[in-house]
């Protein structure tokens, strides 16, 4: 909790306190300042030009309600870290069961995050914020309307990696394949790797690396006993730093201005289909606001930045990618596993580092030809114990089935039509979910763990807090929202 609002402070002198009387024009605007929109902020203004940042998360004023902030004290003394490490996993899990139950009252959603315990006022409040989805087929969206947006939420991953095998295959579902190549993307990579500072292993992922990290000698025995259960694993120290000042340096650069509180309702299209601005809701003034620009990039989350494109469909205006029929569909998540326990039998084990994101990362492990993997974080307890947990990420195919919509019936706190989602893990997905359990229950033998917990099932679509698609690119309009510029 306290890393998530140091960032905010040292960010304040970018959040404009009152709005210019007269009209915003700018030369670039960016919706969200997330990992994203951080990124896109800093490159726009290090370029030269004048850019307005605008983040849905208020900056000053407002406090959470009463009930998060008495859960979020409480929940600060449970996950204290010398109350972790002493007290006993059992006693520790029923008082955090406890809280979390509370929780539910605001919210309901949101209290399902494994992060929630760390800061539940960093995430939304769901009664504010809400969504609708199918309650036999549940998405768990989490949500954090903050400067940082998730990637400053205490406890959330900070793992780093490329994606590979753009441009070499069509699509599994037969849809065109990428139309940009590994090779592209690479220098873009590279840029955030370097101002990221990455640390990792060095028979990691092809990332360019600040620092090579050795593995400890309990990982070093963990990623042993991985690869003699599974000889085609390729277990090694994951790729992992904390998040860049990404704010901060396009603040610098002078061309950065911001807006907290500012809870976009739409990209303003002009009539030659061009982006001429973006509308939003003034959460300081209770109005609707609006700034001029003649580049826009939305970088809200992947399901808030298809509410925003298709509340832009009613200018009426014709738009690249706006009027798409994907727009919305092909919605996406890893399927998730989640196991641990606690352990004796690794050595070196009172040396062990516990830094934030260290992880043992293991691709395509388990049986020939599934794509899933492990990550393996260790934590230090008292004495000689450490805390191993265990998640296994599979892929899933891209299915026109699982989408956004706009539920009209139903509207926000801001008075905008909330998203309403639709996901479906597939029979061929749930037949993978029973391998990587198999795989996770597995390790956890073969690490000796005790109090084990593992998932008896799939979690909950979303749980992994890495959707993506809706506005997928392509070369083909009838398939995707936009093309490789």
């Amino acid at each position: 909790m306290a890393e998530a609002k140091d960032i905010s402070e040292s960010v304040r002198s970018v959040w404009m306190r009152e709005l210019p009387s007269g009209s915003m024009t700018y030369d670039a605007i960016v919706v969200g300042s997330g990992a994203a929109g951080g990124v896109a902020a800093f490159r726009l203004c290090t370029l030269g030009l004048n850019v307005l940042l605008l983040e849905a998360g208020r900056v000053y004023g407002r406090k959470p309600p009463l009930v998060t902030q008495a859960l979020s004290g409480t929940l600060g003394v449970l996950t204290g870290q010398r109350v972790e490490r002493w007290l006993p996993p059992k006693l520790l899990n029923l008082g955090e069961r406890a809280v979390r139950f509370a929780g539910r009252i605001r919210q309901p959603v949101q209290s399902k995050l494994y992060a929630w315990a760390l800061a539940p006022d960093s995430l939304v409040d769901d009664i504010e914020c809400p969504y609708t989805t199918d309650t036999s087929e549940p998405f768990h969206w989490f949500r954090s309307r903050q400067p940082g947006g998730r990637m400053v939420v205490p406890g959330h991953g900070r793992q780093y990696y490329r994606l590979g095998g753009m441009g070499d295959r069509p699509d599994a579902d037969g849809l065109p394949r990428w139309p940009i190549t590994d090779g592209d993307m690479a220098p873009w990579y590279g840029l955030v790797e370097r101002t990221l500072g990455l640390r990792g292993g060095a028979g990691g992922a092809s990332a360019e690396l600040a620092e090579i990290i050795e593995p400890s000698g309990a990982e070093r025995e963990i990623i042993d006993r991985i690869i003699a259960r599974y000889p085609d694993a390729r277990p090694s120290m994951g790729t992992h730093a904390p998040p860049a000042p990404w704010i901060e340096l396009a603040h610098l650069t002078g061309r950065l201005s911001g807006r907290a509180g500012a809870v976009v309702r739409r990209v303003r299209i002009g009539q030659t289909g061009r982006a001429e601005g973006v509308e939003w809701f003034d959460c300081e003034t209770g109005r609707v606001a609006s700034a001029s620009a003649p580049i826009v990039f939305v970088c809200a989350s992947t399901i808030e930045t298809t509410r925003i494109l298709m509340l832009s469909r009613r200018s009426g205006a014709e738009a690249v990618g706006l009027h798409a029929p994907a727009l919305g569909q092909y919605l996406m998540d890893h399927a998730k596993i989640s196991g641990g326990g606690f352990c004796r039998s690794l050595p070196d084990m009172s040396l062990q580092p516990d830094e934030p994101g260290r992880s043992i990362y293991a691709p395509c492990c388990g049986p020939s030809g599934t794509q899933l993997g492990l990550q393996v974080h260790v934590h230090p307890r008292s004495g000689d114990e450490v805390r191993v947990d265990i998640m296994s990420f599979a892929e899933i195919l891209p299915d026109a089935a699982n989408k956004v919509s706009l539920d009209e019936s139903r509207v926000d706190a801001f008075g905008m039509p909330v998203p309403h989602i639709e996901f479906r893990f597939s029979d061929a997905q749930h037949a993978l979910g029973t391998q990587q359990i198999g795989v996770v229950r597995q390790v956890c033998r073969d690490l000796q763990l005790s109090d084990v917990v593992c998932s008896p099932r799939l979690a909950a679509p979303g749980t992994a807090l890495h959707e993506a698609g809706t506005a997928r690119m392509g070369g083909d309009a009838a398939t995707s929202v936009v093309d490789p510029n």
